[in-house]
């Protein structure tokens, strides 16, 4: 019995065997797609994937803003922090982890203390001009972690991929 087997498997063909296991090992690569949000800029034609349970910090319409690991519920709804959140209601979306909350909030405490040393500077005069050159670099060490890396609807298109 064993030996009729055998003889089947070699009259089907090396072809046929190695089709049968490309079609497999592609099936098994289908269903292993991850499901996330795909934002796509329009005028850049560049993609971002950001796969489910990535923190993310979302602005809605309402003016909410909430930040938290995210679960796809359907094609056009999210969940954070236990409240549904309809991706069409989002108006920037933002990458966010505890490491870049920490060294935004740094940032922004220094660059402020920066900003203000060296507007007393300027505002002092004298041997003040030392401590001027802090007031722009403050500013920068502001404004970079608030404006960075937010993705508006204006310039972006949100999509839940699976």
């Amino acid at each position: 019995m064993i030996k009729q087997f055998c003889f089947r498997i070699q009259d089907l063909g090396v072809e046929l065997i190695f089709f049968t296991m490309l079609l497999l090992l592609t099936c098994s690569f289908l269903t292993a797609q991850e499901k996330g949000i795909s934002l796509e800029n329009r005028s850049k034609n560049k993609t971002i994937f950001l796969p489910q349970n990535k923190k993310i910090k979302i602005t809605t319409s309402e003016g909410r803003k909430l930040a938290g690991n995210y679960t796809i519920v359907d094609d056009n709804s999210i969940l954070i922090k236990n409240q549904l959140i309809s991706l069409s209601s989002v108006v920037a979306i933002k990458k966010y982890s505890t490491y870049s909350a920490i060294t935004a909030t740094a940032g922004i405490a220094v660059g402020s203390l920066f900003t203000v040393v060296g507007a007393a500077g300027i505002i002092a005069g004298g041997y003040g001009f030392i401590v001027s050159p802090l007031a722009p670099i403050g500013l920068a060490m502001v404004l970079i972690p608030v404006l960075s890396n937010k993705h508006k609807r204006e310039k972006w298109e949100y999509k839940i991929v699976n």
